[in-house]
């Protein structure tokens, strides 16, 4: 049997952990073994928590998945823009749907090569597509490699950083010398 549970205590040189099963205010079951493939930094008190329990046998319960309480956390969203071999061509590249809420925090540009690229990002709803230029997001900082492999932005000065569940994100390569394969990944706070 499987039971959904919230984690209460987490014993991580023992990895034994207490947990509170769910939609019960008085059920605990304290001291029970976690599965070693589960990284101790993911065991974090709150958490949901899967708890097998054979034969419904709370003495041989043991935690077998751990994941944050709701829809928040982060998230990776990655756009590979792929010039065949060949400088990749300025203008726009495709799209890319985004199913959750979110706040951008970092853009990441690595590419195949060393050389040069400026890709601007415009969003808009779905009921608004396509994006255009006047959807930029990046304002005068859009993710660029000037002279290297790769970029990092933390910063993102003047961005739109808000993407609602639902939007659309265009691509659009402003400049390009050399570069071949970029791939562009910005880290956002689901939430």
């Amino acid at each position: 049997m499987l039971e959904l549970a919230i984690l209460k205590t987490w014993d991580g040189e023992n990895y034994k952990a207490g947990v509170q099963l769910a939609g019960s205010l008085t059920t605990y079951l304290d001291d029970i073994a976690v599965a070693t493939n589960i990284a101790p930094e993911a065991m974090t008190v709150g958490n949901y928590v899967l708890v097998a329990i054979p034969g419904g046998n709370p003495r041989d319960a043991c935690v077998v998945a751990s994941w944050p309480q709701g829809s928040s956390g982060t998230a990776s969203l990655t756009f590979v823009i792929d010039g065949g071999g060949s400088a990749i061509t300025t203008g726009q590249k495709g799209h890319l749907e985004i199913p959750f809420a979110c706040t951008i925090q970092r853009v990441t540009m690595l590419a195949d090569q060393s050389g040069s690229i400026v890709v601007d990002i415009w969003k808009d709803s779905y009921a608004n597509f396509p994006p255009t230029d006047a959807d930029s997001i990046t304002a005068s900082a859009p993710p660029t490699i000037s002279s290297a492999q790769k970029s990092h932005d933390s910063t993102l000065t003047g961005w739109t950083k808000s993407i609602s569940a639902g939007d659309i994100l265009a691509f659009n390569v402003d400049s390009c010398a050399t570069i071949t394969l970029v791939t562009i990944s910005l880290k956002v706070e689901k939430s």
